[in-house]
């Protein structure tokens, strides 16, 4: 189901209002949880994994469901329905891919 328009406009006030949305990463020993925006695709996850195999990587969605779905940019052309439930742009997987990697340095 879309989101409601109450929270899509919440979400607007949110990015006009210049607020960020956190990334972040909890260590524990030789796992890492990503806990990530939105909710995203499970190419993320995937990516993930490919960025430290020599760790067990898992992922946690909804630390801020303002955007909704974040898919990959290939998905905003493919269409459906998650792509077009989606209150972020095809240039999110570079944003967040890049947030990816520095949280899963060591």
């Amino acid at each position: 189901m879309l989101r409601s328009v109450a929270a899509r406009l919440s979400w607007l006030e949110w990015n006009e209002g210049g607020r960020t949305v956190d990334l972040t990463c909890l260590r524990l020993g030789p796992v890492r949880i990503l806990h990530l925006p939105g909710e995203p695709f499970i190419e993320y996850q995937l990516a993930a994994k490919k960025m430290r195999p020599d760790l067990t990587v898992v992922m946690a969605g909804y630390g801020n469901y303002g955007m909704g779905y974040i898919g990959p940019a290939a998905a905003y052309d493919e269409g459906g329905y998650e792509a077009g439930a989606s209150d972020v742009a095809p240039d999110s997987e570079e944003i967040l891919m890049k947030g990816m990697r520095v949280l899963l340095e060591d």
